[in-house]
């Protein structure tokens, strides 16, 4: 017999043969029951089964192993969420109602909470004084109306969302070998080519848009639509024709707006042919229109730069343009097949846009207007802020620790004065102020300091801030003073620029030349340094997260207009992706800062510098 090992041996006997039975079956008895004495005990003392996770780590093991696991595995999640089992037509396997966060908040203990509001709590039925004026329940909800292309064209047909390419794959052979479909652990997704897309947005997802409630709120609030890919999609991507178009002045970010719509087409929805139209909206009045083709190829790495490939400008097209001219760029956009437009740019952009729809829309064509908000003063209204923002302020702080050093260097009495971008909004220059906590005074155009006081105010105030501590910082937004300076001109009409925007005076003209007036008046001498970095900020790459955010308004853009959706722009409000229609927009932009506002008494707190308009002045 030779030697036995592991249970393995070659009987030379009958009874040998037995023996050698006998022993191989006690040993794996023996194995089977050292494994069960392990994971037994593994699980007495981590509290968790078949999850190598302690017992606080459970849910989030659920959550990382539900999507391999086929519909009829889990039909409840984690802590009882309740889970959406996906169809064959859905792109990822599961969707969980509720985020992670929202999740860990549903489970907290009652005694954390100060008191429950119900309506019958806020009508004084349990005779509870206090709450009686408490207006927290919301009976009714004004969601705001988009629109969509079958709303006028209803033979257009509903189309299965389906996830078509990636980087990797170029085949759907190669899908299929390489995704859990093919292992038999995601069923849901056999029939699908491409990779596994997370979930779709629910056409009654909407987002709260009046979230703040108190004692002077309705119990009525307006909502929008919640964006991302919807189930169902009103074109085929071997159909679209789209084109991309960014107008207006530049702003970190644009080139980021387009790699990621021409890379969601592309990619998600199949798309080949996508253009850019170069110029702005001049590239579709001029004689020639000027049309190129993207791919991902040919955008790879413009996400690293600034400005736009497309190139921009302002006017061409405007809420004043007549129905002929409207016609003509119609006419431009159907010789190339064109039945997706995307524009990139601000409320001005917006107008001109809506003009294109409207007229889409009274003769029936099927072309989608699909917007992302752009504008580097943040001064559009509704959304919580548009990207490049952030970037501007970075850069704006940078400016402003210049200005300090120029102060601070150059004797005697060194000013440094940093002109900002902001005509009708001072957002960037209120926000760098904060950022850099080294300006001595901040002027924008919501607060009528100059108005108010006149110029001397301000000369008075940064005398005094010198002899406080030898230097001193002027930070002045582009359109601070307007008023002011407008009385004081001797023109009699206006100009405006091609965007039809006024052309305002430089506020830092007249208050370096008055604060040298106002110095030499006083016998006081003065060295004054001007910075002046608009240029510069708008110029530059998008920072990471103007990048994110670039990101996701051009996913749900291209979301929006592949389901069919038209005259609507993809913004954040409250930060949630929401559609808004194009009219909200134009009836709610310019917005501006309030000066009775918390982000401008912060100001106000960090600056030390007068204050113009109190909490109870007249306005």
């Amino acid at each position: 017999q030779q030697p036995h090992c592991f249970g393995y041996a070659t009987p030379k006997t009958p009874s040998a043969m037995a023996d050698s039975k006998l022993s191989t079956k006690n040993v794996l008895i023996g194995l089977v029951g050292s494994v069960a004495v392990i994971a037994g005990g593994w699980y007495l003392l981590n509290g968790s089964y078949g999850c190598p996770h302690s017992r606080e780590k459970e849910e989030e093991c659920e959550e990382e192993i539900m999507p391999l696991l086929p519909p009829e595995a889990v039909k409840v999640g984690p802590k009882g969420a309740r889970m959406e089992r996906a169809s064959s037509e859905r792109r990822g396997s599961f969707q969980t109602n509720l985020s992670s966060r929202q999740k860990k908040m549903k489970d907290l203990p009652q005694s954390m909470f100060e008191r429950i509001y119900t309506k019958d709590i806020e009508e004084g039925k349990e005779g509870k004084e206090e709450n009686k004026t408490d207006k927290f329940a919301i009976d009714t909800v004004k969601v705001l109306k988009l629109d969509n292309l079958r709303d006028y064209i209803p033979n257009l047909k509903w189309h299965p969302n389906i996830y078509h390419r990636s980087r990797c794959f170029t085949n759907t052979d190669d899908h299929r070998r390489y995704s859990f479909a093919s292992s038999g652990m995601n069923k849901c997704t056999q029939s699908r080519k491409g990779r596994i897309y997370g979930s779709f947005t629910p056409d009654r997802d909407i987002v709260l848009f009046d979230i703040v409630r108190g004692k002077k709120t309705k119990n009525k609030a307006m909502a929008f639509r919640r964006a991302g890919a919807r189930e169902k999609v009103c074109f085929n991507g071997s159909d679209v024709n789209a084109a991309i178009i960014t107008c207006g002045g530049l702003c970190p970010g644009l080139n980021v707006v387009i790699v990621e719509v021409v890379e969601v087409l592309y990619y998600a929805y199949g798309v080949d042919n996508i253009f850019g139209i170069q110029g702005g909206y001049r590239g579709l009045t001029g004689e020639k229109p000027d049309f190129i083709k993207l791919n991902p190829d040919s955008i790879e790495g413009i996400n690293r730069d600034g400005g736009t490939i497309l190139f921009s400008s302002r006017g061409g097209l405007s809420p004043t343009s007549t129905e002929e001219e409207i016609g003509e760029v119609f006419n431009v956009l159907e010789k190339k097949g064109i039945n997706m437009l995307f524009i990139i740019g601000g409320d001005g952009t917006h107008r001109g846009a809506y003009r294109l729809y409207e007229y889409g829309r009274k003769y029936k064509k099927t072309l989608v207007i699909a917007g992302v908000p752009k504008t580097i003063d943040n001064d559009m209204g509704v959304i919580d802020s548009s990207f490049g923002f952030n970037t501007a302020v970075e850069e704006a702080t940078k400016a402003i620790f210049s200005a300090v050093t120029e102060a601070t260097c150059n004797k005697p009495n060194g000013v440094g004065v940093v002109k900002l971008m902001g005509r009708h909004a001072g957002y960037i220059a209120c926000h760098a102020t904060l950022a850099s906590r080294q300006v001595d005074m901040c002027l924008i155009n919501e607060d009528p300091f100059l108005e108010r006081n006149g110029p001397d105010a301000v000369g008075e105030y940064i005398l005094r801030t010198l002899q406080n501590k030898g230097h001193a910082v002027l930070v002045v937004a582009e359109g601070a003073g307007s008023e002011f300076l407008k009385r004081l001109s001797e023109e009699k009409e206006e100009k405006k620029d091609a965007g039809g925007n006024v052309a305002l005076k430089n506020p830092c003209d007249f208050l370096i030349s008055h604060l040298k007036g106002y110095f030499k008046k006083m016998g006081e001498p003065i060295t004054i340094k001007f910075i002046d970095p608009s240029y510069m900020i708008r110029s530059v790459p998008a920072n990471a997260s103007d990048n994110v955010m670039c990101v996701v308004l051009a996913q749900n853009a291209v979301h929006g207009a592949m389901a069919g959706y038209t005259g609507f722009t993809s913004g954040i409000v409250n930060n949630r992706s929401v559609m808004i229609p194009m009219p909200v927009i134009m009836t709610t932009s310019p917005s501006f800062l309030n000066p009775r506002g918390r982000t401008w008494s912060r100001v106000l707190a960090a600056t030390q510098q007068p204050v113009t308009l109190g909490l109870h002045s007249k306005p």
